[in-house]
């Protein structure tokens, strides 16, 4: 049986949320598939066909929507994307074919970062800073789910408190590129942003 994604995009809907969607749209996604809008955004999901769920801004960067986003996904895997990011053509098909040879695995893929380096940089070290939550797909068992902190680099800390529930050697580190990160933002730009996050 082919996995299938729930699609959490956190969002307060900004601009970049269309193009966001407009790049899952873009995607062959297949039954059981879903994209749940969490956060801002209710037109943008709508006019795509995707559900929504309201929820105010709390200024954690989304992480709380994006647990909202997981209490309420039924597919079997979790796929996220923020609404400045753009998966690539033909990325969710390429993403499907890789999960499905170690469905019960935690996946870890590559995106290029706003600055233009793809990332991650080392496989096998997980360092805070060198990936983003969009590149992380793991099974939908709440059971074996981190939990988000309240800092910025909250992604990471999910992340790593997931992984933390499976064996040592259960995440795979695909080379596998499949979003660009805010594209369109230079990494001065981020690196401000961040500083004042």
């Amino acid at each position: 049986m082919m996995p299938t994604f729930s699609f959490i995009v956190a969002t307060v809907g900004r601009e970049s949320l269309r193009t966001a969607l407009q790049s899952l749209a873009n995607q062959p996604l297949m039954a059981g598939d879903e994209v749940i809008v969490v956060g801002g955004g209710e037109a943008e999901a709508a006019a795509f066909g995707y559900r929504h769920i309201s929820h105010e801004p709390v200024g954690d960067a989304g992480y709380t929507e994006r647990a909202d986003g997981m209490a309420a996904a039924v597919a079997s895997h979790l796929a996220f994307l923020d609404d400045d990011d753009q998966y690539l053509p033909g990325a969710v098909a390429a993403m499907r074919a890789e999960i499905a040879v170690h469905p019960d695995r935690p996946h870890l893929f590559r995106m290029i970062a706003p600055w233009g380096e793809t990332l991650w940089r080392c496989k096998g070290i997980l360092r805070c800073g060198d990936f983003g939550g969009a590149q992380f797909v793991t099974p939908n068992v709440p059971a074996r789910l981190g939990r988000y902190s309240d800092r910025y680099e909250a992604d990471y800390d999910f992340i790593v408190s997931t992984l933390d529930l499976y064996p040592r050697d259960a995440l795979v580190w695909s080379p596998l590129v499949t979003y660009r990160c805010a594209p369109g933002v230079g990494r001065d730009v981020l690196l401000r942003q961040q500083a004042t996050a």
